[in-house]
């Protein structure tokens, strides 16, 4: 078992990039083309990743998750689930937003609550089915409902 080095880099490359950006539209468009080449060399890596190395997994969570596609998305979630059965607390959070992003990326409801959307300049919680109680979002780090949009408008500074 081994960390790959060039997924580990690339890792760290969207993480630093989303720390130190400003949430202008020009940013944002950056952000988003950066992560789609990122995503380009993660497809062609995946055949020589070592999935069954806990790193890797979130590794692969975390850039799957800011992919485009459902598909993404479903990638995202799988390799979470995977980090998370090996042991991963680290991944415990990712684990619920790669669900959340996943199901409302098919137009189905949220479980944990981590998705919003921006409708009409305001900044909204995707919908939430509610079969996840707030103790169960604690075990995943993910803040109470009636918390989740304010925590979400403090680590983004938005309004």
């Amino acid at each position: 078992m081994a960390i790959h080095t060039e997924l580990e880099n690339l890792y760290y490359s969207d993480k630093n990039e989303r720390l130190k950006i400003s949430k202008t539209n020009g940013d944002l468009k950056k952000l988003k083309k950066n992560a789609a080449q990122k995503l380009t060399l993660v497809k062609k890596l995946l055949p020589n990743i070592d999935v069954t190395e806990i790193w890797n997994c979130h590794y692969l969570a975390y850039l799957f998750q800011h992919g485009e596609t459902t598909e993404d998305y479903k990638k995202a979630h799988k390799y979470a689930k995977k980090a998370v059965s090996m042991g991963s607390n680290v991944t415990k959070w990712l684990y619920a937003a790669t669900l959340d992003r996943w199901l409302v990326s098919q137009n189905k409801l949220q479980k944990f609550g981590t998705q919003f959307k921006k409708t009409k300049g305001m900044w909204k919680q995707a919908s939430v089915d509610n079969s996840i109680t707030d103790a169960e979002r604690l075990k995943y780090g993910v803040p109470p409902l009636n918390q989740a949009l304010q925590k979400f408008k403090e680590k983004y500074k938005e309004s």
